[in-house]
């Protein structure tokens, strides 16, 4: 390997696969920023449970004007909508919309389409290799 810069060159990887789903996810809908694809599938992820802003705040580790700041614009694009809650006027439930369901499935294949394109040409020995290798960054970084 000529340039063993390999946390340049994952920081690179990473700008392409992100810039990749961000322009997968541009449909007749909106476009879409990796931020709302997140909260779209923690809403999914939560869809058990009643979830309130605090919850985002505390989940992502963001400030309180950072997450009002989302989920309103997210309010505004149709994606999720805040509810009030019986008992306490303050507390506004948050849910996912038919609008941002759609949106999460057209992630979804989106993501299917891109990890295809990533994975073109390896065989399932060099992915098994790949996958043990970066496992093996993640644990280092973590040190």
């Amino acid at each position: 390997m000529k340039n063993n810069d390999i946390g340049k060159q994952l920081v690179y990887l990473n700008r392409l696969i992100k810039r990749k789903m961000e322009k997968e996810t541009q449909g007749e809908l909106m476009k879409i920023s990796m931020a709302n694809g997140h909260v779209l599938f923690y809403l999914y992820e939560n869809r058990n449970r009643d979830i309130f802003q605090k919850d985002f705040e505390e989940d992502f580790e963001i400030t309180r004007s950072t997450a009002s700041k989302i989920l309103s614009l997210m309010e505004t694009k149709g994606l999720v909508e805040r509810s009030a809650v019986e008992g306490d006027a303050r507390l506004k439930k948050i849910t996912m919309t038919e609008k941002g369901e759609e949106m999460r499935h057209k992630i979804i294949a989106g993501k299917k389409r891109i990890e295809k394109q990533l994975i073109g040409g390896f065989s399932q020995e060099e992915l098994d290799q790949l996958s043990e290798y970066l496992k093996r960054i993640k644990e280092n970084v973590k040190k």
